[in-house]
């Protein structure tokens, strides 16, 4: 079947293990999103609304 959803339950002891064998290292400089999403998308619709001259 495709899409089959196979779930399993690690132990204690493997997900520790795992989490040694796969640490989770910081960045050094955290990326910075100094664009804010929704403001951009209504300057946008707005200039698309403009442009097909419904405002």
């Amino acid at each position: 079947m495709i899409g089959e959803v196979h779930e399993w339950k690690m132990t204690e002891e493997e997900r520790l293990a795992y989490i040694e064998k796969h640490p989770i290292r910081p960045m050094k400089q955290a990326k910075k999103n100094t664009k804010i999403d929704y403001k951009w998308r209504s300057e946008k619709a707005i200039a698309a609304r403009k442009k097909k001259g419904l405002i």
